[in-house]
């Protein structure tokens, strides 16, 4: 039988999807494919078509930057943008963190009341001037306008030597209808302005921004172009924002000063990324950034990985810089942390940057960072005398002892909370906050040690909320927040920025629900003026801590989580949301007695966890010493028993004590909730003085005091932190007041923090010093009479229990520690 050939249609069936496999791999390909050619394939086989003309090469033989970056991208402009966002990192966390900056900072107001620059309206200084140094195809500009109008720039002058990159722009700016953006083919380092060329303006300091977005790196005079950058910024508003891929392998005092020491990157990835981007004269030498960290002041630094290709092995490093001249002036800031911290003594021997710090670095001096020593006149801060020892130094203190110019905290633009410090090696400890929340009573501490608005308090940071309510209740003079672990700081920083930077809506979401869906944006373009370089840093790397819930992060919020599992496992979970709901202590009291509480202080509970050193220090922050103190009061289910169960009883979890509500719900409600996120609480802080109070230190409580003047503080508030210390023995006497805490006995700073040692002895003593006459220091205890009475008592105190937990009694709502008490200084 003789077969048929197939119909036409049939024929078309099997031949247009034969034809549209190519076309579709095309369209797909065409733009990988001709990136990858133009930037891994073609340096390799083909150059210029000019180089071989004379004309276009230097005396050296070499092909000029003009045409090489030509040759580069002549193939590739009109790709440019769609194949660089996930390789270019980084650039929109720049132009938020400048343009948030930029709306920050005061207008600098004339002598006769107008606004103006440094200059004068006549000069044509107030021109607020933006500068894109190596800003190809605009990309920049369009995206700031999302984040700050362009119209906010009397004049945008992007420069740039690539032509075929700069006619993408021109067609940009065209489309968009922008009439103050111009085009400038010109050399960055040499780049000259219309303005200038006219005489309408001096050069000199006449630039209000100026933006270097990966191209830093490809400017081969990059010390040419940097000085040039120094000289046209405006020094007192002009700010400079640069991202860029780098490399670095040393890390020094200058790093730990302006809070880059994380940007260290390994031998081998240093040495891959070096010879990788030479291949596309992309030079990732360290001496670039080194360079601008050193001409420029840092107000923000971050570094960060990019894994484009989510691959753990393929991580290139950049880094984020937001600067200001340094020629800025910074006195309103230096005065912060000397006087306004009482900082009298200045920071001086290197490790932390309080006095007499534990860890063994050597002073800091300008001859660390490479600097000449400048004569900047009379001392801030006076030359202090201090016996290490058998040798006795004088340290005569100047303003780069403290950190300026090198220093963030010194080029801060708002609130100058932070005191400054150098990152150490024992911060690598702390690699998270261990506290999410405070575990004492503020309103008690507020009624019963009579906090007024002329006290000027020392209380340890944790997590802010206590000294919160403090500035809230009683707006004291001064509170030094004191805490070794960066990363409290960081915590009590964060709520103070969104007080001043966020309406109410969105600081509940953080800080009451634990959660905001854009957390990541609000810090860059709204928060980050107010924070620390140090702090603003950490919560870009860690800004996952809001994306489900803050409070079950960090190490409390292990304790939390494991809370819920075991409560879940027990089949309890039904009952503590009543508890979480009940309407009277009797309901709360009831629920607790029947169901939650055979679960809690069970044996499986008590043994694996509530009684485990490991589980208490890391998931409760109970050390082992702080433990032997309840101990001998009794057993671990002893001091739970009467710890939880006068709690149901005292008051309802969801009107009142959002202490134990928090632990159980996960979250607060705006009944149950501190007094500072509620919206009156929130306002007055807002619109108040309050906050001007704060001064945030990264250091132990006895360098902190050491630091300060003598009677300058008139209440102490240590919390929980003597019953860490290492007993002494009753018979041992006090250490002369003049020697120094031992803590150098111990080869590493390590070892001086895990075992404290016996500092405790001074600093009962120091604390004597700086307390004025009728000065208090207090704290609670897991002890209902703690072993160090007795070394307040031989130091001269008046020492008297506030309250001390007996017959099932609560202290307060609470009732985490067996007793209060306070140490009154008499003469």
């Amino acid at each position: 039988m003789e077969e048929m050939a197939p119909s036409p249609p049939t024929m078309l069936k099997i031949l247009l999807p034969l034809l549209l496999v190519p076309l579709v791999l095309y369209t797909r390909l065409q733009t990988p494919a001709r990136f990858a050619y133009n930037c891994f394939i073609k340096p390799f086989f083909h150059r210029t078509s000019e180089s071989d003309d004379s004309n276009d090469t230097d005396s050296s033989g070499n092909i000029p930057q003009k045409a090489r970056l030509e040759a580069f991208y002549s193939g590739q402009a009109d790709l440019y943008d769609n194949t660089r966002t996930a390789l270019l990192k980084g650039r929109e966390t720049m132009l938020q963190l400048l343009a948030s900056h930029l709306k920050a900072q005061p207008e600098k107001i004339t002598r006769n009341g107008e606004r103006g620059g440094p200059g004068g309206v006549g000069m044509g200084r107030d021109k607020k001037i933006w500068v894109d140094l190596g800003g190809g195809t605009g990309w920049n500009i369009e995206k700031m306008d999302e984040y700050l109008p362009l119209s906010y720039f009397d004049a945008i002058y992007l420069i740039d030597l690539c032509e075929p990159l700069l006619e993408v722009a021109r067609a940009r700016i065209k489309a968009r209808g922008w009439k103050n953006v111009h085009v400038l083919c010109q050399d960055a380092s040499s780049f000259v302005l219309p303005e200038w060329e006219s005489g309408e303006i001096d050069p000199r300091g006449s630039l209000r921004a100026i933006t270097m977005s990966y191209s830093l790196s490809m400017i081969p005079p990059f010390y040419q172009l940097l000085d040039r950058c120094d000289q046209v910024l405006d020094p007192q508003r002009g700010l400079i924002g640069v991202v860029d891929f780098y490399t670095s392998r040393d890390t020094g005092n200058k790093e730990r000063a302006i809070g880059t020491a994380s940007k260290r990157v390994s031998w081998i990835a240093k040495w891959f990324w070096e010879c990788w981007f030479s291949l596309d004269n992309v030079q990732l030498h360290a001496s670039r950034r080194d360079y601008l960290e050193y001409k420029m002041g840092t107000i923000k630094t971050y570094n960060a990985r990019n894994n484009f290709l989510h691959s753990w092995f393929i991580q290139i490093p950049y880094y984020v810089f937001l600067g200001c001249s340094r020629a800025r002036d910074a006195t309103a800031n230096l005065k912060a942390f000397t006087q306004e911290a009482g900082n009298y003594k200045g920071q001086t021997t290197g490790g932390l940057l309080t006095p007499l710090s534990p860890f063994g670095t050597p002073p800091i001096s300008p001859e660390m960072f490479g600097m000449p020593a400048l004569d900047l006149g009379p001392s801030v801060v006076k030359g202090v005398n201090v016996n290490s020892g058998d040798d006795e130094t004088e340290m005569n203190q100047t303003l780069y002892d403290v950190g300026a110019p090198l220093s963030p905290f010194h080029y801060h633009l708002r609130k100058s909370w932070r005191v400054p410090y150098l990152e150490e090696k024992v911060h690598e400890q702390f690699r998270t906050h261990i506290y999410g929340w405070t575990w004492e009573d503020p309103a008690v501490d507020v009624k019963k040690l009579n906090i007024n608005k002329d006290d000027h308090i020392l209380a340890i940071t944790s997590a802010g909320d206590n000294v919160l309510h403090y500035a809230l209740a009683a707006s004291p003079a001064r509170i030094h927040a004191v805490d070794m672990n960066p990363c409290q700081g960081h915590i009590l920083e964060l709520k103070l920025a969104a007080i001043q930077a966020l309406d109410y809506h969105d600081f509940w979401l953080m800080f009451g629900e634990g959660r905001h869906p854009d957390f990541k944006k609000l810090l860059t373009t709204r928060m980050s003026p107010f924070l620390s370089s140090h702090a603003y840093a950490y919560w870009l790397t860690h800004h996952r801590q809001f994306s489900r819930n803050f409070y079950f992060r960090g190490y409390s919020g292990w304790a939390l989580r494991l809370a819920q599992i075991a409560f879940f496992l027990s089949g309890v979970s039904g009952d503590v949301k009543k508890i979480c709901k009940a309407s009277s202590v009797e309901e709360q009291e009831r629920v607790w007695r029947k169901r939650v509480r055979p679960v809690i202080l069970g044996r499986i509970m008590v043994k694996l966890f509530l009684g485990n050193p490991m589980f208490n220090w890391h998931a409760l922050g109970v050390p082992v010493n702080q433990m032997n103190c309840f101990l001998q009061d009794g057993t671990v289910e002893d001091y739970i028993t009467a710890t939880l169960d006068p709690i149901p009883k005292l008051t309802t979890l969801k009107d009142d004590n959002y202490f134990f509500f928090l632990c159980l719900n996960g979250r607060y409600t705006r009944s149950s909730c501190p007094s500072y996120l509620k919206p009156e609480g929130f306002r007055a802080l807002k619109n108040g003085q309050a906050t001007n109070a704060f001064k945030l230190h990264t250091d132990t409580i006895l360098n902190v005091l050491r630091g300060l003047p003598d009677n300058s503080l008139t209440k102490i508030i240590v919390m929980d932190s003597m019953d860490w210390f290492d007993p002494i023995p009753t018979d041992q006497p006090l250490p002369p007041s003049s020697s120094i805490a031992p803590d150098t006995q111990d080869s590493t700073p390590e070892k001086a923090l895990v075992h404290l040692r016996s500092e405790l002895d001074y600093e009962i003593q120091e604390m004597q010093r700086v307390l004025s006459v009728g000065g208090i220091a207090v704290w609670r205890s897991a002890a209902k009479r703690p072993w160090y009475i007795q070394r307040f008592e031989l130091a001269g105190f008046k020492v008297q229990p506030i309250d001390i937990r007996e017959n099932g009694q609560a202290i307060d709502r609470v009732n985490m520690y067996a007793s209060f008490w306070k140490a009154e200084k008499v003469a």
